[in-house]
């Protein structure tokens, strides 16, 4: 399962209840480069804090919390961080195959999964199903028409 990551209420949830239904199942977070705190967190293996981020995923620019922080550690197995570029491709799929308006940080999973770094992931060969988590419809319109009208 590929989820968007930035505080990790979110998914540490669905990692806790995941993992409990099937501990096998691998758990992907995915952060924007510009506020990947979480990224640097696991390879740090403490809460690394970032002194500032920037993203179009605004909703993504909240840091790391202390009460999820163990949740991340020990139950994600690893964070993909994409570009916003990718992002805003995700968010183009989304809307001309889906038909459906996603806001960045709600289209950073998909974002995630079509990245090279998620495709040339270890854990990648081993995964029959992914499971991604679209949400949020809170998308700027001007941003999303002129990334539709890019090639």
């Amino acid at each position: 399962m590929t989820e968007q990551h930035s505080g990790g209420g979110l998914i540490s949830g669905m990692a806790i209840a995941a993992k409990s239904i099937n501990p096998s199942l691998k758990i992907f977070a995915a952060e924007p480069s510009g506020a990947n705190d979480s990224a640097l967190s696991k390879a740090a293996g403490q809460i690394v804090t970032l002194p500032s981020t920037d993203t179009v995923a605004d909703g993504l620019r909240a840091f790391l919390g202390d009460l999820t922080w163990p949740v991340v550690r020990d139950l994600v197995d690893d964070v993909i961080v994409v570009e916003d570029n990718e992002i805003i491709d995700a968010m183009k799929l989304c809307y001309e195959i889906l038909k459906v308006a996603v806001e960045p940080s709600g289209a950073i999973g998909l974002a995630a999964v079509l990245s090279d770094r998620f495709q040339k992931h270890p854990a990648w060969k081993d995964c029959n199903h992914i499971g991604i988590i679209l949400s949020g419809g809170n998308v700027d319109l001007g941003v999303l028409w002129d990334s539709l009208r890019k090639p």
